[in-house]
């Protein structure tokens, strides 16, 4: 018999998978599989407990199914309430409140007090070794407690005779499955506990009424179709619309509210829909609308309806509403959807089309002009982010990252280029004589003059002060050796007018010049060292320009 056990665990596990896959997960979907997996705590750690024979690991085990058999009542009675239609009733502090007995009897077996729960006596024969002390009752109780008003509910529910057919079937195959349930907890009492002398080995009935159960809820689930109106309107779906959207089943029992409408009308899921209430919401006019539209849904059920509001709330709303029958697989109506939209907008928009049409053309225009504007600014701000304020040449930052991209390309390739970096001699002696103004007008007079002295494809770029850059794609040393004597003597013929007269200054540079024309592809493991080492060595170059009397060039060949 160890076996059954783990057998009843392993079928309780396959039809958790199956419906666990083959369904929608909603809120009766994870009600019904957290009580499947309570399901299943009883015969693996039933099982567990008959496949060691350590005392303390033995205890444990059986602690751990009695656990699970403990939060059986208020699963089932979960289960119950939303399967009934009792929504409502599963809110945070009810809950709390109704797993109170389950809590304390999972605590009782947790706690076991000098083992007034459970006990295992080795001095006994094996069937006899479980002693169920006093506290043992607890549990007993609290599953009977659950059951009985599970019982109730359902009979409840089924003597009813206005509900529909699909409802009574759910609600019958709920109550045929407390009666497996207990049938066979009845029989395992009094076989396993009641009447143990009789019998020469330990029958897991509760392990069997278990599967049997749950065999025959999820043959029901699957035959019924119980999950098919959430399934056809899934909730995260819902949430996700800009309408507002109520479902209903064939009672007009609210089953599913989305986030949108929530705000607008009150409603709770498990309420039954009233037209009339929420006519009643809202001014005469549209609320006779209402009621005739409601009025035309219960005259012709199969077909889909609409109907245009005038809501005065904070302002006034348009909104379509419609409604729409959800049928099953043999076109028989199982619920109904009502839809909420909010076509203010739309409609505020036509009127002004239609009124206003001149206006709305020269707005379009306006919104060309706008858009083309921005479209400029768009790149005027593409332009600054890369160049000098004051110079129009390019920034650091673009040159380093031109020159990251380019020195990949050229080392790869095998392509040579050099770099230049220069300042201007005794700049500072300049602002301080004729002012910061022809300062600048020096910096950006020398700029055009080294522009004219370059190529079309190199990049002068101003990297700070009175420091520039300049990249020379394509350049050996012999070729950068004639740029760099042209841009020096370009700028040094340069004069630039000091606004003080006729009075004009010139300027010099210094140079520092590094050519590349022969390549290690190791280099290209880390581009950005290698680059951080050229320019190191075009500064070196520089200070050892300035350093020899400026107005010089000093021209480095690293390969």
């Amino acid at each position: 018999m160890i076996w059954l056990d783990f057998s009843m665990f392993l079928v309780l596990m396959g039809l958790f998978l199956y419906v666990f896959s083959s369904s929608s997960v909603t809120v009766l979907h994870r009600i019904y599989l957290l009580l499947h997996v309570v399901f299943m705590l009883w015969p693996l750690f039933q099982f567990a407990s008959q496949t060691t024979t350590s005392l303390p690991f033995r205890l444990f085990y059986l602690s751990a199914s009695y656990v699970g058999l403990s939060l059986l009542g208020i699963g089932w009675f979960a289960f119950i309430l939303v399967l009934t239609g009792h929504y409502y009733v599963i809110r945070r502090s009810r809950l709390i409140l109704l797993s109170i007995p389950a809590v304390i009897s999972v605590a009782v077996v947790i706690w076991n007090p000098q083992g007034m729960f459970l006990s295992i006596n080795t001095q006994l024969e094996s069937m006899k070794q479980l002693q169920h002390g006093a506290l043992y009752w607890v549990m007993i109780v609290q599953l009977i407690l659950y059951l009985s008003v599970s019982l109730i509910i359902l009979l409840y529910k089924l003597s009813r005779r206005d509900d529909s057919v699909r409802h009574r079937k759910m609600v019958r195959t709920a109550l045929n499955g407390v009666f497996v349930l207990s049938f066979f907890a009845i029989v395992d009492f009094c076989i396993n506990v009641t009447y143990i002398d009789y019998f020469t080995r330990y029958i897991p009935l509760v392990s069997i009424g278990m599967t049997v159960t749950a065999a025959y809820i999820v043959h029901a689930i699957s035959r019924n179709k119980v999950f098919d109106i959430i399934q056809i309107v899934q909730k995260d779906v819902m949430n996700t619309m800009s309408m507002g959207i109520i479902v209903m089943d064939e009672n007009d029992m609210i089953i599913e509210v989305n986030k949108v409408i929530k705000p607008i009308i009150r409603l709770r899921i498990g309420d039954f829909f009233k037209p009339e209430a929420l006519a009643a919401q809202f001014k005469e006019g549209t609320s006779k609308q209402l009621l005739a539209f409601f009025e035309a849904q219960r005259v012709r059920p199969m077909d889909r309806h609409e109907v245009e509001l005038t809501i005065d709330l904070a302002q006034s709303l348009h909104i379509i509403v419609q409604t729409a029958p959800i049928l099953n697989q043999k076109k028989r109506i199982v619920g109904r959807v009502l839809t909420f939209q909010d076509v203010t907008e739309l409609r505020m928009l036509v009127e002004e089309t239609n009124t206003q049409n001149e206006l709305l053309h020269e707005r379009n225009k306006e919104l060309l002009i706008m858009q083309d504007e921005l479209s400029q600014a768009n790149k005027k701000l593409e332009h600054m982010a890369i160049t000098d304020g004051l110079t129009g040449c390019f920034n650091r930052r673009y040159m380093l990252q031109q020159l990251e991209s380019e020195v990949v390309t050229s080392l790869r390739y095998g392509i040579p280029f050099s770099i230049f970096i220069f300042d201007l001699d005794y700049f500072k002696s300049i602002n301080d004589r004729f002012g910061h103004l022809t300062g600048d007008e020096v910096l950006c007079s020398t700029v055009e003059a080294v522009r004219s002295a370059l190529r079309l494809t190199d990049v002068l770029a101003r990297f700070g002060g009175e420091e520039f850059t300049v990249y020379l794609p394509h350049t050996n040393r012999e070729q950068a050796d004639i740029i760099a004597e042209l841009v020096k003597s370009t700028v040094e013929e340069n004069r630039v007018p000091t606004g003080v007269g006729d009075g004009s200054v010139t300027v010099t540079i210094s140079m520092g010049v590094v050519s590349i024309e022969r390549h290690d592809s190791n280099e290209l493991e880390d581009p950005k060292s290698f680059l951080r080492e050229l320019m190191a060595q075009a500064d070196a170059a520089l200070y050892e320009a300035k350093y020899n009397g400026r107005n010089r060039i000093v021209n480095r060949k690293l390969a």
